[in-house]
């Protein structure tokens, strides 16, 4: 993995890439994050067959905003698209759910119709573009 200024880059031979995805697959059950006694994430990890299913659901995700993010928007997508490849060809799944609702799919189970025009990917899924700009909106730090 290279971490550079403007973009978080997953090389196709990078060891540490690998071993977290195969680590995925490794893990099961859920997870429940609480901020002062109000829940903020809840994650599902199921693994069924070989395949992989992570379900982050970010209950409050304005908590988990990214200040000094200069990140740009199709640097942001193709570090996205490179992470929802390798997950694929490790047959996990990842889905970010916005309050219960589904906004982004990465991986295996990513069926992508209009958002592959977007991204060029087969692995990545806009879930809802309703959800995934609130998502994006609540993630971004004023």
């Amino acid at each position: 993995m290279i971490l550079d200024k403007n973009h978080f880059h997953i090389d196709e031979q990078d060891p540490v890439g690998d071993w977290l995805v195969r680590s995925m697959k490794a893990a099961q059950g859920s997870i429940k994050l609480e901020l002062e006694g109000q829940p903020a994430a809840k994650i599902d990890i199921i693994n069924h067959e070989n395949k992989s299913k992570i379900r982050v659901d970010l209950l409050q995700p304005t908590l988990f905003r990214t200040p000094n993010d200069e990140t740009g928007l199709f640097d942001k997508l193709k570090s996205a698209k490179e992470f929802a490849k390798k997950l694929a060809e490790n047959d996990v799944t990842i889905s970010f759910l916005r309050r219960g609702k589904e906004a982004i799919t990465l991986g295996s189970d990513a069926k992508p119709t209009l958002s592959k025009i977007i991204s060029r990917s087969d692995d990545l899924q806009i879930d809802s573009v309703t959800q995934a700009t609130h998502l994006k909106r609540d993630l971004k730090a004023d």
